[in-house]
């Protein structure tokens, strides 16, 4: 028998139904307050690419994690470095995309706490870096000052 067949009965509903959906204006406010708090790689990527301008987009990682690989163009701000001295230049004016390692790590929701809660616009880039390079876009990462000197020494870099 299928659910919709027991959908009149005193059968169990299932799970997908045990709670009732929410109606459609409630849905779409509740999925457009989502959305005013995250974006994901294919979208920040877009806009990256074609120098669309009002967001900055942050690794919210430990230093290692950001100088290993990064989304390119990303600033570094640790969200366990986060106070209101390291955060006390950043400008008002932009929207702050932030991300962790991944689905698994909810360094980017704190992160973006952290900021909203110092008064700044902030964005969560869901997936974090593990999605950024599943969908195969471009990481940087930090050259070491050893890598750096040796450039330097070769007459290249800064």
């Amino acid at each position: 028998m299928t659910m919709a067949s027991t959908a009149g009965s005193d059968a169990a509903i299932g799970k997908v139904l045990d709670v009732p959906a929410a109606s459609p204006s409630e849905a779409r406010d509740y999925l457009q307050r989502k959305l005013g708090c995250e974006t994901d790689p294919y979208d920040v990527h877009h806009d990256l690419t074609a120098g669309v301008r009002g967001f900055v987009v942050v690794d919210v990682r430990r230093a290692a994690a950001y100088d290993a690989e990064h989304v390119r163009g990303a600033i570094h701000l640790s969200h366990h470095e986060m106070t209101a001295a390291t955060l006390a230049g950043l400008d008002r004016s932009v929207v702050y995309v932030t991300y962790g390692w991944g689905p698994g790590c909810n360094g980017g929701t704190r992160g973006a706490a952290k900021l909203a809660a110092f008064g700044l616009r902030v964005k969560e880039m869901i997936g974090g870096i593990e999605y950024w390079k599943r969908g195969g876009y471009p990481v940087e990462r930090r050259r070491s000052r050893d890598e750096a000197g040796e450039e330097n020494d070769r007459g290249e870099g800064e």
